[in-house]
C-alpha cells in the first residue's frame, strides 16, 4: 500500500508522501541501515562478523536489488566478514579511537564537527520523541555513527510496522538525515580516505556516504509539500 496520508504543518501547508510502498521499501532500507550500523560499530565491543555472516548466509542482504545505490554492499560484506578480528580492531582504533590529540577521524558527530552547539541535544530529542532507547553501554555516545544509523534502522522498521503512523516516521527519516547524517558523514569519509586509504573502513565509509546521499535524495523525492493558500488564490 502506498502511503498518501497528509500532515498539516501550519495553516497553509500540508505534507504528504507519494509513490512509497512502506511494506516494500522500508523493510529493505531497514535491513540496509542495520547492516551499515554494524559495519561501523566498535569491534572491541562486539564482533560484527558473526551477525553479518548470518545475514549473508541467509541471503537477507539484497538491498542492491531494490536500490542500485547499494549494489556494492554484498561484495563488501563478504570481504569484511573474512577479515581477522585483530586486524579490524587495529584499523578501527587507529582511525576512530586513539591519538595524542584525539582520534584522527572522530566517528562521533559532535567531535567530527568541532562540537557544534546543540548537536547532542538535538539527537537526544529525536531519540526521546520516538522512544528510541539506547543501551547503557552506548548512552554516553548518542552521536556515534553506528548509533545514528541504528536510529534510521529503527525509524524504517517503525514505518513498515506501524501503518497508521507511517508518515510520522517517514518525515522523521528525511529530517534526521538532513540535520545530521548528510551534514557530517562526508567530512568523516574524506578524513578516513586521507588518513588510511588502504583500510577496509575507507571502503566502508565510501559506501555509507554514497548510500546516505542517494537514500536522502530518494526520500526527498517521495515527499510532497502543498501550499493550500497559493492554490486557493489561483482559483479566485
Amino acid at each position: 500500500m502506498t502511503h498518501t496520508a497528509a500532515v498539516k504543518m501550519d495553516s497553509t501547508r500540508f505534507v504528504s508522501v507519494s509513490k512509497r510502498i512502506a511494506q516494500q521499501t522500508a523493510v529493505v532500507r531497514c535491513a540496509g541501515y542495520g547492516t551499515l550500523s554494524e559495519l561501523v560499530c566498535s569491534p572491541h565491543d562486539l564482533d560484527p562478523r558473526e551477525s553479518l555472516s548470518k545475514k549473508i548466509q541467509g541471503d537477507k542482504i539484497e538491498i542492491g536489488k531494490t536500490f542500485d545505490y547499494a549494489n556494492d554492499l554484498d561484495s563488501l560484506l563478504r570481504e569484511f566478514v573474512e577479515l581477522d578480528l585483530d586486524k579490524l580492531k587495529y584499523e578501527y582504533s587507529s582511525l576512530f579511537e586513539v591519538g595524542s590529540d584525539g582520534p584522527p577521524c572522530p566517528i562521533r558527530e559532535d567531535l567530527q564537527t568541532g562540537q557544534r552547539a546543540g548537536t547532542r541535544e538535538d539527537l537526544v530529542r529525536f531519540y526521546n520523541f520516538f522512544n528510541y532507547k539506547l543501551e547503557d553501554e552506548f548512552a554516553w555516545a548518542p552521536d556515534h555513527l553506528s548509533v545514528e544509523l541504528e536510529f534510521m534502522h529503527f525509524l524504517c522498521y517503525r514505518e513498515a510496522s506501524d501503518e497508521k503512523n507511517a508518515l510520522s516516521y517517514q518525515l522523521a527519516q528525511v529530517d534526521f538525515t538532513a540535520r545530521h547524517l548528510v551534514r557530517w558523514v562526508p567530512e568523516l569519509t574524506s578524513n578516513v580516505a586521507n588518513t588510511s586509504p588502504d583500510s577496509i573502513y575507507h571502503r566502508v565509509m565510501g559506501l555509507i556516504e554514497k548510500f546516505l546521499a542517494a537514500d536522502y535524495a530518494w526520500q526527498s523525492g517521495t515527499i510532497i509539500t502543498e501550499d493550500t493558500a497559493a492554490e486557493a488564490g489561483s482559483d479566485e
